[in-house]
């Protein structure tokens, strides 16, 4: 994986992004991965499993945001077949050392529901993270599938959050997903759900009709991480509560690589880029840049002012990192 920082990479801040990322931010969709605890769990070709700890995610920060002070939600990195109960001791132990983030516990279907409700009452972790590849069928997985209800039934006791990727092919556009969202939300009246990537609108065909379904769900929120869909990011900024929208960037793994995810037709994928061409540079730059490029013309699109746009990078995160503390 190419997540090394670049001098061209600096040079696109400065032209292009420096003036428009604030001077604090909460990053709100960041992974971090060790090894240590995974002896059981071999080396399978998966580039998320990349050595990250709180540390080094700060260092990746200050090299990507340069002259901004951070703060995150930090999350594990879901794999099938890891160890999940040392994960987490790991994530707690990472997360205890900066009181302004907050960090969220992998679950899975075996999970029990006494480690979650210990976990929140401990005040470890605020919120969980929850991932398809625990599902039986990872593509076409129902929520409760891999989030089952005995934990939402903890989740909603302490008044806690959700970071959900959401799965089936049409995403956010799936009359079963938004079905399990109207219901859920009912049920689990205290559970903050927070669609990731924009509610996986990676391509912005997801949200064209889903997003006038999802404005009128109660306690949904978004993170922005790793779209690099313009289009995506307008639709959410144009139509929803901006309060519950946060910037995330899904580093370092994923958003530190070099390349875009790029959208044809229905779907999207990751386009490292080209070696050389003739007509143009052909350098590439992080996707989270790529991300924020989009933010910053959906911004101007919408003629966002500049507490607009703190509040996309700090105010709202700041504002919803409260509402899960005080039910400590």
């Amino acid at each position: 994986m190419d997540v090394i920082y670049r001098e061209k990479d600096h040079e696109f801040w400065q032209k292009y992004l420096d003036d428009f990322v604030p001077a604090e931010i909460y990053d709100m969709h960041t992974h971090l991965w060790t090894e240590k605890g995974q002896e059981d769990f071999p080396p399978d070709g998966n580039p998320l499993r990349l050595e990250i700890d709180l540390d080094a995610m700060k260092k990746f920060s200050e090299n990507c945001y340069p002259n901004r002070k951070c703060h995150f939600q930090l999350l594990g990195t879901p794999a099938r077949g890891m160890n999940v109960r040392n994960h987490n001791r790991f994530l707690a132990e990472e997360g205890a050392k900066d009181p302004e983030s907050i960090t969220a516990m992998i679950v899975t279907p075996e999970t029990d529901p006494a480690e979650v409700d210990e976990g929140f009452t401990s005040g470890k972790f605020q919120s969980v993270k929850p991932y398809r590849v625990f599902a039986p069928d990872p593509a076409y997985a129902r929520i409760t599938e891999y989030l089952p209800e005995k934990l939402l039934e903890v989740i909603d006791h302490h008044k806690k959050a959700v970071v959900l990727h959401l799965s089936i092919p049409q995403g956010a556009d799936s009359e079963l997903n938004q079905k399990d969202l109207q219901d859920l939300t009912k049920r689990y009246p205290n559970v903050k759900f927070v669609l990731a990537h924009c509610a996986r609108a990676f391509n912005a065909n997801f949200l064209v009709n889903s997003i006038h379904v999802l404005k009128y769900i109660p306690n949904l929120y978004y993170d922005t991480s790793a779209v690099n869909d313009l289009y995506t990011h307008y639709l959410l900024l144009k139509h929803e509560d901006r309060t519950r929208i946060m910037f995330g960037s899904d580093n370092v793994a994923a958003g530190g690589t070099h390349g875009k995810y790029i959208t044809y037709a229905d779907a999207w994928q990751f386009y490292p880029g080209a070696p050389k061409l003739e007509h143009c540079p052909s350098y590439v730059v992080p996707v989270i840049y790529e991300q924020l490029l989009q933010q910053k013309r959906a911004a101007d699109m919408l003629d966002f002012s500049a507490d607009d746009i703190d509040r996309l990078f700090r105010k709202s995160a700041q504002e919803f990192i409260r509402s899960l503390r005080k039910n400590l």
